[in-house]
Order: C-alpha cells, then structure tokens, then sequence
C-alpha cells in the first residue's frame, strides 16, 4: 500500500469515528428521555443519569469544537502557505503542533462518549437487578 493509501483510511476511519461518536451521543440522550419522570417539582430524569447527560451534551460540543478548530487551523495554515508564494501543487509539511489540538478534542469527545456509557450501562444494570 502506498503512504497515501494508508492516509485516506486514517481519514476514513477518524471521519466514521466520530459519526458514530454522534450517533451514540443521541442514542445516550434517547435512553435518559425514556427514563425521565413525571415532573412534580425540580429534576425529571433520575439523578444517577445527570452525569452521563452532560458527559453526553459535552461530546457533542466537543464534536462541534474538532471540526471548528480543525478548520480554522488548516484554513490558517494553508492561508499563511499561500500569502508566501507556495503553489497548489507544492507538497509541504506541517509540524505535529499544527495536529496535537485536533488530536486532544478528538480524543476528548470520544472519551466523554465512552464515560457517559459506562455510567448509563451501570444505571441500566442496576435498574434490571433490582426488578
């Protein structure tokens, strides 16, 4: 496979990644609605799924800052290629720091994902144990 091959499936695999981040995300906020109560005064959803609704709710503003950063830094990255005299068909390099932001809100959302799971799969289990 060529380094380009093994790119486009980096891009591929990140790119569905972060699909299927969202589609859990509302998948999570689905599952605390279906546990919601009846409002009688203050909170409608049982306080063991506070937490995971907001680890959810921050996913998703996670998911919203990647791809906002990750265009506003390559926008300004090739901007500053361009002002300089760089062709389009120059191949360049970037350093690692132009990545790293990316890199840590991308790992971010999918960790908060993945925090709000666990506490909702313990939630789930220990409703179906005491039933």
């Amino acid at each position: 496979m060529k380094l380009q091959d093994y790119r486009n499936d980096f891009y591929t695999f990140s790119g569905k990644a972060s699909d299927l981040n969202r589609q859990l995300a509302f998948a999570g906020i689905a599952i605390i609605w279906l546990f919601k109560k009846e409002p009688l005064a203050g909170l409608t959803v049982p306080h063991e799924l506070v937490l995971p609704g907001l680890l959810i709710v921050t996913s998703l503003i996670l998911d919203m800052l990647h791809y906002c950063v990750a265009s506003a830094l390559w926008r300004l990255f090739y901007r500053r290629k361009e002002k300089i005299g760089f062709s389009e068909e120059k191949e360049i390099q970037h350093g690692v720091w132009w990545e790293r932001p990316i890199w840590i809100i991308f790992g971010l959302k999918i960790l908060c994902i993945l925090s709000a799971y666990v506490l909702l799969i313990r939630f789930l289990w220990s409703t179906i144990a005491y039933r």
